[in-house]
């Protein structure tokens, strides 16, 4: 009996220390700041990121230029052939570039540039939004350690009632046992959910590259569930804020240029080419000038194939972004109710719903003090009104990570 008194006491000064802290409010700023870390230390953002400047890179690859080729061949004729015509010949030619071909080179660059910049913008939401939700649940670990804290403390003070009313002549110890039992096994589901909280806090160390014995402070959610947002709004914003649509939007322009290069290609190619003639034991003898035309007209059907290609693959693009859009419509549809399910309940177990509860529960407990309950309805009553005290937190808190969900859909910077 004494060594339980003394785990039980024990344990709950170890609770009340922790708790001792002053608690960390779960709201935009905490977790604006823990996604901005996330950000800028999680690899798969700073993938992104790289790819993104390489993808920059290229657009300044584009050149409007192509290289020159130089020439050099010497005769082995006679030697009078040689004086006459020359034994050294050097050549000299210069492609010249296809109108709009290096318009339409960059403008494919500058739309992959965009469509990588958005896809490291996707990257980056994914990894803040996960460390958010890591917050939260580290959050309601918090909350359910200070509620299950409460409930032992609880079970304590019924214990010492039932140990004073077994001193009764006429009572039996039977209750007191009972109880005792009921605050060893709290102590054993509040001892294994601070487990779950240090593995919670780890998991969030992880996310933003931090040491894992990094410790975190006691984390507190806010009492009320946040406004819920209205779907319609939510829908329209796709369009100009999901980096998956405009992504998708920059591939089509992507696609676009394609088609662009490919009916440029299907046009001559022109080239400057100079030629000269140099005798090894004397002066130049000759200097040529000309243009030169490549011969497309024997492709011709190639170049066509080419061209409906690009052109089909540029149609699909722009349905491609119609479709990303419509699937994030749906999502965002789905997460604006969970979120508004998930404030109707918290609203609802902190209200009528947990009034009653809790006057049914000091009802049961006065009625069991003057014996006029069994313990049974006492434990049923209270076990009830933990579940909805715990139900409300939890349910505040599948609304924070359904926003979160929300922001990962339509960014709102």
């Amino acid at each position: 009996m004494k060594s339980m008194i003394h785990i039980f006491t024990g344990f709950f000064v170890a609770v009340n220390l922790l708790h001792a802290q002053d608690p960390k409010l779960v709201d935009e700023t905490f977790l604006s700041a823990l996604r901005t870390e996330a950000a800028r230390n999680h690899p798969a953002a700073r993938s992104a990121e790289l790819r993104s400047a390489a993808a920059a890179s290229d657009v300044q690859g584009v050149r409007l230029w192509d290289d020159p080729t130089v020439g050099l061949s010497l005769s082995i004729a006679r030697e009078s052939m040689r004086a006459d015509d020359g034994d050294i010949f050097l050549s000299y030619e210069q492609p010249i570039p296809k109108a709009g071909m290096f318009a339409a080179n960059l403008s494919k660059a500058e739309a992959m540039r965009r469509a990588e910049l958005e896809s490291s913008r996707m990257s980056s939401l994914e990894v803040s939004a996960a460390a958010a939700k890591d917050a939260i649940e580290l959050a309601l670990a918090d909350e359910s350690i200070s509620l299950q804290s409460a409930q032992l403390q609880w079970l304590g003070s019924m214990t010492e009632n039932a140990r004073e009313m077994a001193l009764n002549p006429d009572a039996t110890s039977v209750d007191a046992l009972r109880l005792e039992s009921e605050l060893a096994r709290e102590n054993e589901i509040l001892a294994a959910a601070r487990r779950t909280r240090e593995s919670l806090a780890q998991s969030l160390n992880l996310r933003l590259g931090r040491s894992l014995e990094n410790s975190w402070p006691i984390l507190t959610l806010n009492r009320d569930p946040a406004p819920v947002p209205i779907a319609a709004s939510e829908i329209a914003r796709i369009q100009r804020a999901n980096p998956k649509v405009r992504s998708m939007r920059e591939m089509a322009v992507a696609a676009n240029g394609d088609t662009r290069i490919a009916e440029i290609e299907k046009k001559p190619q022109f080239s400057i080419a100079v030629d000269s003639a140099l005798y090894s034991g004397g002066d130049a003898r000759a200097l040529n000038v000309g243009l030169k035309m490549s011969l497309p007209y024997f492709n011709r059907t190639s170049y066509d194939a080419k061209i409906q290609a690009s052109q089909l693959r540029e149609k699909a693009a722009v349905k491609d972004v119609e479709t990303i859009r419509l699937e994030i419509a749906s999502e965002v549809l789905a997460a604006v109710n969970e979120v508004a399910n998930a404030a109707a309940q918290a609203h609802a177990y902190s209200g009528e719903i947990y009034q009653r509860a809790d006057a049914a529960t000091r009802s049961v407990e006065a009625s069991w003090i003057s014996s006029k309950s069994p313990l049974t309805d006492l434990l049923e009553s209270n076990r009830m009104l933990f579940s909805i005290k715990l139900e409300q937190r939890r349910f505040v808190a599948l609304q924070l990570a359904a926003l979160e969900n929300l922001n990962l859909l339509v960014p709102r910077k």
